[in-house]
């Protein structure tokens, strides 16, 4: 029996991709951090957005993800142009501050002057080894 439980709580293989997705938001009221918390220690191999609400005219919108120390990943932000349109899509490939240690979280920051517009963010992550990096 221990046997079957351990199978089912452990994550899947190590260094297979894996993803997750979130609805982030630039309407009023809405704007600011988003938590996404890990149980594994975990890397960030891509970040990918497509607009579900066109963006409000007039500024651009930017998702920021940060990695649990609230540095921000690099080479990850998605710009979104001025009055991005439904379906407009958007990537980034972290190349530094992309590990997420155990139990701990990864941050997302949704930030437009002008309000208006919604994102779908998927991220692609694996779980790591902590004797591999």
């Amino acid at each position: 029996m221990d046997k079957v439980e351990l199978a089912i709580h452990r994550p899947a293989v190590l260094g297979h991709p894996q993803y997750r997705d979130v609805l982030m938001s630039f309407e009023t009221g809405e704007q600011g951090d988003t938590h996404l918390y890990f149980n594994y220690r975990t890397k960030i191999n891509k970040i990918r957005g497509i607009v579900t609400k066109a963006l409000a005219g007039t500024d651009t919108g930017v998702i920021t993800p940060k990695n649990n120390a609230g540095t921000t990943m690099t080479s990850s932000a998605l710009t979104f142009a001025i009055s991005a349109a439904l379906g407009t899509a958007a990537s980034g490939t972290p190349t530094a501050n992309n590990i997420i240690e155990k139990d701990t979280k990864m941050i997302l920051t949704s930030a437009k002057t002008t309000a208006g517009g919604k994102v779908l963010v998927s991220i692609e992550f694996e779980y790591v080894d902590p004797s591999r990096l």
